[in-house]
């Protein structure tokens, strides 16, 4: 053979060998890359599949046993009740509201022996829950018989909506109002979607609430507008900050402030009872500043001294 020819072969063998190990390149590829016949890699296993068909069958039959449960949830929940609306102790609570004793931001006379004041924020729940649980027991009892009187004082903390509800309240003060507004507001917060400072508290709304209860909405309005509608409710805030409140609700009762407010009404009962026996008690030391009784017979006419010497 000569060397053009050995040339030629050892070429020929050359190609032979690229064109076999090219070939087994993209046999060990395929294997590796999960063909119809091919196992585990040398790299590592094949991780779940998350996109076959029996994968998203079963995520589907999950999320609709999971859709069934929240609306048998939902169902069991809303009762009879329609969506939105407030529970009807707070319309018992306006019906049973003595309206002809409100004088601004005061229910009750002003001769009564107790003065409490509670500090409270619109959008507050326990505010609400006050409202709906002991206030109207305190206003039977206690304001409609002349021994109480609950005045009403701002303490916003919870958002921007409990300062404009607060300014709106007073402006339903201005109209002895206070209270049947105070009344609706917290029926606005009793509603199951309800959020803070989510525009339920808008001006715009609270005028309409205003005008709903047969307010002027005028004179409501111009109040709302005023340069100084914002004093009382800053004043409110003040007063609940020396007392050394953080927060709603918080009272006073005959300028002392309550250290731990009752939970129960039983509770409430007692605390006001043992108010109006201690107002009651005062009072009558005023009457008698010296706190003793006069001696029985005192400025009548003593004997003269020699009449007992039979002189």
């Amino acid at each position: 053979m000569s060397n053009r020819q050995a040339r030629r072969e050892q070429s020929r063998q050359a190609r032979r060998q690229a064109t076999s190990y090219r070939g087994g390149g993209r046999s060990r590829g395929s294997s590796q890359g999960g063909g119809d016949g091919g196992g585990s890699g040398s790299g590592g296993g094949r991780g779940p599949n998350f996109l076959s068909w029996p994968f998203l069958i079963g995520v589907s039959l999950l999320a609709a046993v999971l859709l069934a449960l929240v609306i048998v949830l939902a169902l069991r929940n809303g009762g009879d009740d329609e969506p939105g609306d407030p529970p009807p102790e707070i319309d018992q609570a306006l019906a049973d509201l003595p309206i002809e004793m409100q004088n601004g931001t005061k229910l009750g006379s002003d001769d009564a022996p107790v003065k409490l004041v509670q500090f409270e924020d619109f959008q507050c729940p326990h505010c609400l829950t006050y409202t709906l649980n002991i206030e109207p027991f305190l206003v039977e009892e206690f304001v409609k018989a002349g021994l109480l009187q609950i005045e009403f004082r701002h303490y916003p903390v919870v958002g921007r909506e409990s300062v404009t509800a607060a300014v709106a309240a007073e402006c339903a003060a201005e109209q002895n109002r206070m209270f049947e507004y105070a009344n609706r507001l917290f029926a606005k917060q009793a509603v199951e979607d309800f959020y803070p400072d989510q525009g339920v508290f808008s001006e715009e709304n609270l005028v309409e609430l205003a005008g709903e209860l047969g307010l002027d909405t005028d004179e409501f309005a111009a109040c709302q507008a005023r340069p100084d509608a914002l004093s009382p409710v800053a004043r409110g805030q003040s007063a609940a900050q020396a007392y050394g409140f953080r927060g709603t609700p918080n009272f006073v009762i005959n300028d002392l402030p309550v250290q731990a407010p009752p939970q129960t009404i039983e509770a409430w009962r007692e605390l006001i009872e043992d108010a109006i026996a201690a107002a009651t008690t005062e009072d009558e030391a005023d009457e008698d500043p010296d706190g003793e009784a006069e001696p029985e017979g005192a400025g009548e006419d003593e004997p003269d001294a020699g009449d007992d010497d039979g002189s």
